[in-house]
């Protein structure tokens, strides 16, 4: 088995990494190094797909006549002229709200905070010049010298969804480039810095953990990666911490609130980036590398 830890150290900068981890100390040795695989943000680049082919159906439905045949297609374009007909341009604020919801109760990789955010601007922005289109026209009813203001165009349609995508695609790459692992001869570190003010850093010694958990997902066994969780008695205390912390919101507010915040419940096990070897290529490997580190300490 030590030939294990020999190969993965041939194949590292052992300079660069410390480089790259600054916390590292003077006697520890790089034996490892890498960060999520490419596809293992792929919900997220299929996301920002979906969003930019609805305001493509959208503005289809908006400019052009019916797709020829009886295709899916020809539905569902049919479908967004019957929307735009019943509500305008409302009827795609709807839609991508509902978007928003679904993504956010199925509580999946693409459920975080950031991806619901700009799910719900994309239909905030055609609201907002709506409403400012029409709050213009009423006060130009009582007043004059009221500025002119906006109007919602059909092709606005493929430029939001065209920035909107790009926008998309760059923040997960980022996002995704933003996670760094290393592996030495005396611990695991996981290091985060995302957009220059969302960094962390955690250092977990080989002396503390209790267990390793190899958890890969359905596409990670497609292509040959999936999450290490390193369980330490520390990481774990902070989770139930956490949970007994949070608090029940009152009847009236859960009420009002409960049908946007609700989510499907999900295991225990985490998919922070930040808190496992997140989406690792060959992780098997990995999690052997470590276990023959460990029993080298």
């Amino acid at each position: 088995m030590e030939d294990i830890i020999n190969n993965y150290r041939s194949q590292i900068n052992i300079q660069e990494v410390k480089k790259r981890f600054p916390e590292m100390t003077e006697s520890e040795t790089p034996v490892w190094h890498g960060g999520p695989a490419m596809m293992s943000m792929v919900g997220k680049y299929a996301l920002s797909i979906l969003v930019l082919l609805v305001h493509m159906v959208f503005f289809w439905a908006a400019k052009f006549e019916d797709v020829e045949g009886e295709g899916n297609l020809n539905l569902v374009v049919g479908l967004a002229k019957v929307i735009l007909d019943v509500s305008g341009v409302f009827g795609f604020v709807i839609v991508m709200m509902l978007i928003a919801k679904i993504n956010h109760f199925l509580n999946t990789s693409t459920s975080g905070g950031w991806t619901t955010s700009w799910l719900v601007i994309n239909g905030l922005i055609p609201f907002t010049i709506v409403i400012l289109d029409w709050g213009g026209k009423l006060v130009g009813n009582f007043t004059d010298g009221v500025p002119d203001t906006p109007m919602w165009l059909d092709w606005y349609y493929p430029l939001l969804g065209v920035l909107s995508a790009s926008f998309s695609v760059a923040i997960t790459t980022h996002y995704r480039n933003s996670f760094q692992y290393a592996i030495t001869d005396k611990r695991v570190h996981l290091r985060k810095k995302f957009l220059y003010f969302d960094s962390s850093t955690l250092g977990i010694p080989f002396e503390k953990v209790e267990n390793l958990k190899v958890e890969p997902s359905v596409i990670g066994r497609i292509f040959g990666f999936g999450n290490i969780h390193v369980i330490t008695d520390g990481i774990q205390s902070e989770a139930n911490i956490e949970d007994k912390s949070r608090g029940t919101p009152s009847f009236p507010l859960s009420f009002l609130l409960g049908w946007i915040l609700i989510q499907r419940k999900k295991s225990a096990s985490t998919e922070d980036p930040s808190q496992c070897l997140f989406c690792i290529k060959d992780p098997m490997s990995v999690y052997s590398l470590i276990n023959e580190l460990i029993d080298n300490s």
